[in-house]
């Protein structure tokens, strides 16, 4: 099953790659959206090390 964690990271993944793709020419949309996927990303590494030492 999966967790809500990962579908709002997913979500913020794909808002990210759609704010570097808005107005390519824009500096702040897509210092925002590089932003926002690091975060997304970092929290699934997160959440992924936390599921594994679980196990």
């Amino acid at each position: 099953m999966v967790s809500k964690q990962n579908i709002v990271a997913v979500i913020l993944i794909l808002l990210g790659v759609g704010l570097t793709q808005f107005k390519p020419g824009d500096a702040f949309t897509v210092g925002l959206g590089v932003g926002t996927i690091a975060m997304a990303s970092a929290w699934i590494v997160v959440l992924i090390i936390r599921d594994l030492k679980k196990k």
